[in-house]
């Protein structure tokens, strides 16, 4: 895999986590957990930000999820909140997103054939923004 593929996994990885977030975070009942998913989503836009400005240095084009997967995500998202809209059904849902972009960012990360530190460092970054949001997640199961 080379920069431009890897980093084009971790915008749309980081772009999916903010669609994730903005399709249930109208739904959280407390303001600690509406703080937790807002901070989520900080990150996830520097990431993201972080990939399209190194693809743009690099004279590459910046891909985004394709439509379908965005609307998939936001309706099952939704329709979830609707039978159960409980933090903890949303804390479970965010769980499984950032589950999935771990196991993403790792197999894709052992394909990178790349030598470029930075962007190395910036999908460790995810990793550990995934990471570090399962166990924040965890809290409110």
């Amino acid at each position: 895999m080379d920069d431009e593929k890897l980093l084009n996994m971790i915008s749309k990885n980081a772009e999916m986590g903010v669609v994730g977030i903005d399709a249930v975070k109208d739904y959280a009942t407390s303001d600690k957990f509406k703080k937790e998913l807002m901070n989520q989503r900080e990150e996830y836009n520097k990431i993201y930000k972080s990939a399209h400005n190194m693809l743009k240095e690099q004279g590459k084009s910046v891909e985004h999820p394709n439509a379908m997967a965005k609307v998939s995500t936001e309706m099952m998202s939704r329709m979830k909140t609707l039978v159960d809209p409980t933090d903890a059904k949303i804390a479970e849902m965010m769980l499984q997103g950032s589950a999935m972009g771990v196991a993403k960012v790792i197999r894709n990360a052992k394909d990178y054939t790349g030598s470029d530190e930075a962007i190395v460092d910036l999908a460790n970054k995810l990793q550990r923004t995934e990471e570090l949001n399962i166990e924040n997640m965890k809290r409110y199961l």
